[in-house]
């Protein structure tokens, strides 16, 4: 069941939140909002007292109570009991930061309708309780409603049975033969009624584990009776899965048990299907990041080809200079296409292959020191590729000119995140550069594509330079 069905079934009903802690009660407040909207109506009490005069003054409209088993004024199941005691038709749901397996037990046999520790569950798990606790509530109320009509006529009980919108099964707790089944057991088993009185409840429940199906069926002789989940097959073969709600009782002497039973298969295949989906466009995204990487490996060959005819060697360099800016981008996409995360880029892999193709390149060998300072740090797509391209600009312009005669030197890349920016330091140690002040009024294409990039980040860029080296500092927003 989807959240947006949870959403229109539990709206208009009134909810009862009692809860000391304020942090506790609005985050709770919060996450029923977020499934109900404004129109669900939710109350709030501090302590137990408070609560049960919540209740008395709104007899009949409370629906659902989410109750804190720690109060100023209770402990444990003190205030569950008080509240049961007077008002036991309305289900509760602890909501509790005690992970005492023991108490939630006692809890659960006591009539809790289930048992959330705090800081572990959503708005989807808490609503998805409420929603439940209530239809369970009511489905409970229908059925002593049908038990009195069936003790007073006959007739009028079986009319609702065999109305009754979900299947339902009667059979001898003992024996487990079949007693009785509604209309819309023949529909959904596929059997006709006389082959009905032929089965036991056996012949459609598939056991795979006998020690449960015993457990379950002792239960129900000391009357607890939750929902389980299970396997039904139909007459011709096919497997179908159900939630099974049994009560037992007697009739004329007869221990009796009545299943009333919820097919659930297609809302498990929905949720296969979601999950499939999941992963098909996860398959997708990889292959278009794939083909993406190619149509940019492509044309960087064709450039380097082109650069092989060329004669002019102002026209290789231009055409080498390209060729590295288009790889730069088709690595970003490489590195999504070979990671699990689709959506995020390791900096330090990135860095790696990114200056590996420009030594490369430019036949740099070790007598330039690469040193890289990255961390653990991830970029999206779309901040990797613009700030690939800076870097590629200034190792490409550094390995052009900070090392003549390609003396010793080094090359360094630190980037350091905070809570709202990243600052990314490239450099070296080279001869710097001469002129900067003309050179950055001449606007050459390399300097003038690191500063649109920059832009693009929404980001700041900075350059000092003497004989000591070139620092770009470039820092930018995190998202």
């Amino acid at each position: 069941m989807n959240t947006k069905m949870i959403s229109t079934l539990i709206k208009a009903k009134q909810v009862l939140v009692i809860e000391d802690n304020p942090a506790d009660s609005r985050l709770i407040g919060l996450y029923l909002e977020e499934a109900g909207g404004h129109s669900l109506r939710t109350h709030y009490a501090d302590t137990a007292s408070e609560g049960l005069a919540i209740l008395r003054s709104r007899r009949g409209e409370i629906e659902c109570i989410v109750l804190d088993l720690s109060l100023p004024d209770s402990f444990g199941l003190d205030g569950f009991d008080a509240i049961r005691l007077e008002f036991s038709r309305i289900p509760i749901v602890i909501c509790s930061g005690s992970e005492d397996e023991r108490l939630a037990s006692e809890a659960l046999k006591a009539g809790a309708q289930d048992y959330l520790i705090k800081g572990k569950f959503d708005s989807h798990l808490l609503n998805r309780s409420i929603l439940y606790a209530i239809e369970r509530n009511d489905l409970l109320s229908k059925l002593n409603e049908q038990a009195s009509i069936i003790r007073e006529s006959e007739e009028r009980y079986r009319l609702l049975f065999e109305n009754n919108p979900l299947a339902v099964w009667v059979y001898d707790y003992e024996t487990l033969e079949v007693i009785d089944a509604n209309q819309e057991v023949e529909r959904l088993y596929g059997y006709s009624w006389e082959e009905i009185q032929r089965l036991a409840i056996s012949d459609v429940r598939l056991v795979s584990d006998a020690k449960k199906a015993m457990s379950e069926h002792v239960a129900l002789k000391t009357g607890k009776n939750p929902p389980v989940n299970t396997v039904h097959k139909r007459r011709n073969g096919e497997i179908i899965l159900v939630e099974v709600t049994s009560y037992r009782f007697k009739l004329r002497g007869r221990e009796i048990v009545l299943a009333i039973v919820v097919d659930i298969t297609k809302w498990k295949q929905a949720e296969e299907s979601l999950r499939e989906s999941l992963r098909d466009k996860e398959i997708l995204l990889q292959e278009i990041h794939h083909r993406v990487k190619n149509n940019l490996q492509i044309m960087a060959s064709l450039l380097n080809l082109q650069a092989n005819y060329a004669k002019n060697k102002e026209v290789i360099r231009e055409l080498k200079d390209t060729e590295s800016r288009i790889y730069s981008m088709s690595l970003v996409h490489n590195e999504l296409y070979n990671s699990k995360n689709l959506a995020d880029v390791k900096l330090r892999s990135y860095i790696d292959k990114l200056l590996d193709n420009l030594w490369n390149v430019y036949g740099v060998g070790a007598e330039i020191d690469r040193q890289i300072d990255v961390g653990e740090l991830s970029l999206e797509v779309d901040t990797a590729i613009p700030l690939g391209m800076i870097l590629n600009e200034i190792a490409t312009n550094s390995l052009k000119y900070a090392f003549p005669n390609r003396t010793f030197g080094k090359f360094f890349v630190a980037a350091v995140q905070n809570e709202k920016t990243i600052r990314m330091e490239i450099g070296d140690n080279g001869r710097g550069i001469p002129n900067l002040d003309e050179i950055e009024k001449k606007e050459t294409l390399g300097l003038q594509l690191v500063r649109i990039l920059s832009k693009q980040l929404k980001g700041t860029l900075s350059v000092t330079t003497d004989s000591n080296g070139t620092l770009f500092v470039v820092i930018f927003p995190t998202s």
